[in-house]
């Protein structure tokens, strides 16, 4: 990356605690800022004008949300958000190389294995952008920069949630590589990245777009009607982009498959962190510069509302399970950027006597909860209508979970044993249409309950019950209709459900009083957990990146241990409020308690900072409730 210009008359001197150096560049959308920490580091901070509209606003909040969850795979890692002013501001790392357009203009175009490595790094972060459910939508040689070891792609300023809504006011991007589609106000999605890439790949090899770069009625008239001019490209990467630049978005590979072809990996393989990993360690050069790691954590900015298949980066599960994992006696606090946005909507919810808090850019919903009124029989289900503070009341008394995406409920009996010949059969509806279908899981002397979504959504784990011991876990997949159980000897569990791994490699759960234990889904031990005395009662142990594991430490006062994924090192310790016990995540650096009645959203120092919901019934009756991470 060049050097940083003088700043401008009325920059901000600091930003973030960080000392503003001077300007790195600046678009239509805001600056870009060369920072310097107390230590030292310096950063790169990208900031909103100072006037910003509505809709520009929305997409740098979008882009807040969406750097965090793809950081790790070939993208510039993302350090805190903030607001000065009111304008939000995101802090990443400082990419210290320059941009393919500079590079190929001061030097040629890349050849043979750093063309290779570039159009591996840059469909690997591609693949994880997609995978996280987003559309870049601004993919071209000025947003990768080429650092020393291997590529970033950056700015997703424009980027969009996967069948989120179109921006207004017509095709957004730079037209050379731009996609058919996009200049017919169709909505971008990964096929769009997917020709982006491809055009980009021939500027990196010839030097020149391959719908040329002169003007836009020729340049679009090209796109549309023209085969594209790959120039000297050659091998198979000719084939790949060849097959990337066609005009049909149904023709062209997704970003995984290009990434597994590239690779030299049997196609048909999920876009696991196994392979984004492969991708981003083929992208370095073979003796890349160090690059350190850094702790990262979501924004305060206000993070979006959307359907977040949200990347997992637990890694190194399959570690010794004998060895106990290393803990940190006197972990740093919690870096946080700001506070959850106040609620502007307050509304009362059937069956439950309570009320609940909302502001637009909370990053969880309550979608459907139950209520067993107290002498009465079965237990009330409601699930939210889209879009409204309206709950529907569905016909059967079964414990409901809303999809990932937000397109499908998935329900089984809340009391299996009272229920008839169907009592084990998982019943899945549509959101939009209402049709329906039921997969069985597991013969009648079992019961099904806790019913959860893994985060790609293509799954749904349940745990198996003898009485009301817990023996095992049942995975459902959806799309085969077929659920498969696995019996899993936990001793001491009781009656704790398991739960999902982040990646979906695995499920989780209580182990005795004082761990935690992943087990893959042959129920093979993974991992111990050590330094846990007990889990959260909820379906959010795992923050939303993957990274860190939320359970109650052992010993007095009460407080929430945040464990790393990984390796089970102890990352912070967060005091309790009293009377209050862990619920789960509210985002990345927020945590969730109930006590009395009330859920509260706390920080990194244990506390409230705002009210989700007050749930009390009394002593009528029990409920269930499901706060999802997608709407």
């Amino acid at each position: 990356m060049p050097n940083a210009l003088s700043p401008h008359p009325g920059d901000p001197a600091a930003l973030g605690g960080y000392r503003i150096l001077g300007r790195l560049g600046e678009g239509g959308q805001g600056v870009v800022f060369l920072a310097e920490g107390d230590d030292g580091e310096r950063v790169a901070i990208k900031m909103l004008r100072a006037v910003p509209d509505a809709e520009a606003a929305a997409r740098f909040r979008r882009e807040a949300e969406v750097l965090p969850q793809v950081a790790t795979f070939c993208t510039a890692q993302v350090l805190l958000t903030g607001t000065a002013d009111g304008v939000p501001y995101i802090v990443s790392e400082h990419v210290d190389g320059p941009s393919l357009q500079q590079a190929v203009r001061e030097r040629g175009p890349l050849r043979r294995r750093e063309l290779h490595r570039l159009a591996i790094g840059t469909v690997t972060a591609l693949a994880a952008i997609h995978r996280a459910g987003v559309v870049h939508r601004d993919f071209k040689p000025g947003n990768v920069l080429l650092a020393g070891d291997g590529p970033r792609v950056i700015d997703f300023g424009i980027a969009r949630v996967v069948d989120g809504e179109a921006t207004a006011g017509g095709p957004i991007g730079t037209p050379s590589y731009m996609a058919p589609e996009q200049f017919d106000d169709a909505p971008a999605g990964p096929a769009s990245d997917l020709f982006a890439w491809g055009a980009t790949m021939v500027f990196a090899a010839t030097g020149r777009p391959p719908f040329g770069a002169d003007s836009l009625a020729a340049i679009v008239n090209r796109v549309l009607h023209q085969d594209a001019d790959l120039g000297t490209l050659d091998g198979e990467l000719r084939e790949i982009v060849a097959a990337c630049l066609a005009k049909d978005p149904a023709a062209r590979p997704r970003a995984s498959e290009v990434l597994l072809r590239l690779l030299g990996r049997p196609a048909g393989l999920p876009p696991s962190d196994r392979v984004l990993k492969e991708g981003t360690a083929a992208a370095e050069p073979a003796r890349p510069s160090p690059r350190p790691r850094r702790r990262r954590f979501a924004t305060g900015v206000g993070a979006v509302a959307v359907a977040l298949a949200l990347v997992a980066v637990a890694r190194g599960l399959a570690a010794d399970p004998s060895r106990p994992a290393p803990t940190t006696p006197s972990p740093p606090p919690l870096r946080l950027s700001g506070s959850p946005a106040a609620a502007t909507s307050t509304f009362t919810v059937p069956g439950l006597t309570g009320t609940v808090y909302e502001h637009p850019s909370d990053p969880i919903r309550l979608t459907s909860y139950l209520y067993q009124e107290k002498g009465k029989l079965g237990s009330p289900a409601y699930v939210r209508e889209r879009g409204t503070n309206t709950f529907r009341q569905l016909a059967e008394y079964r414990n409901t979970v809303l999809s990932p995406d937000g397109t499908m409920f998935a329900g089984v009996y809340a009391f299996p044993q009272f229920a008839g010949e169907d009592a084990n059969e998982v019943r899945f509806t549509e959101r939009t249409t209402g049709r329906q279908f039921s997969v069985p899981t597991v013969a009648a002397s079992l019961q099904v309950k806790s019913p959860q979504w893994s985060r790609d959504g293509r799954r749904l784990l349940l745990t198996a019950y003898s009485g009301k011991e817990a023996v095992g876990s049942v995975v459902v997949d959806v799309a085969a209709r077929r659920g498969t159980l696995t019996r899993i000897g936990t001793p001491g569990a009781g009656t704790q459900p398991y739960l999902w791994l982040p990646d979906g490699s695995g499920v989780v759960r209580i182990a005795g009083k004082t761990q935690i234990r992943a087990y893959s889904l042959d129920g093979t031990v993974l991992r111990t957990y050590p330094d846990a005395a007990a889990a959260v009662n909820t379906d959010e142990w795992f923050s939303p990146s993957g990274r860190r594991l939320a359970a109650v430490c052992p010993g007095k006062p009460t407080a929430a241990c945040l464990l790393d994924t990984a390796t089970g090192e102890r990352r912070a310790r967060v005091p309790l409020p009293t009377g209050t016990v862990l619920w789960g995540w509210f985002n990345e650096d927020h945590l969730l308690v109930y006590g009395d009645g009330m859920v509260d959203v706390l920080d990194g120092a244990g506390r409230p900072v705002r009210r989700l919901a007050e749930l009390e019934t009394g002593d009528k009756g029990f409920w269930e409730v499901h706060f999802t991470r997608a709407w």
